[in-house]
């Protein structure tokens, strides 16, 4: 018999399923996009399962910390592939690092994770789903017109 624990390990449905549409080609951007939906489902988990409490700090202090450094790698290939909406993205970037840093201590202070991840919900539909695509699209369509 399945200890209750490990039942619910096992039935736990992640958040967010990684699908093929939300690869940019980019292999590091791609893995770092992964690890920032890793991290939504983590939050989520322990939403579920009471874990939460006492990782919520981790929790805010990871994507805080691996949000800069996924901004800046993804502002330098902005720069290398000559991404003309660069300055707007980068300005959302600056947007969502300020936002979260409110969101993270305000959820971390009153120990409630909601606002959290309603917060990296939109972060990740509006943001990751629909802004970083414009870059794939960019790139896609800069290099069928280098093959034309």
């Amino acid at each position: 018999m399945i200890s209750e624990a490990r039942s619910k390990l096992l039935d736990h449905n992640v958040f967010i399923v990684w699908q093929p549409e939300y690869n940019l080609g980019i292999p590091i951007l791609d893995e770092q996009h992964r690890g920032i939906v890793t991290i939504i489902n983590s939050l989520n988990f322990g939403m579920q399962n009471n874990y939460i409490k006492e990782n919520l700090k981790s929790i805010v202090d990871m994507m805080d910390s691996y949000s800069k450094i996924h901004f800046k790698i993804e502002e330098d290939f902005f720069e290398v592939i000559n991404f003309p909406d660069a300055k707007d993205h980068k300005k959302s970037h600056k947007d969502l690092l300020s936002q979260f840093g409110r969101i993270g201590k305000d959820s971390i202070l009153n120990n409630d994770p909601h606002q959290l991840m309603d917060f990296l919900k939109n972060w990740w539909i509006s943001h990751i789903c629909n802004e970083d695509i414009k870059y794939r699209d960019y790139i896609q369509n800069r290099d069928k017109s280098f093959n034309d």
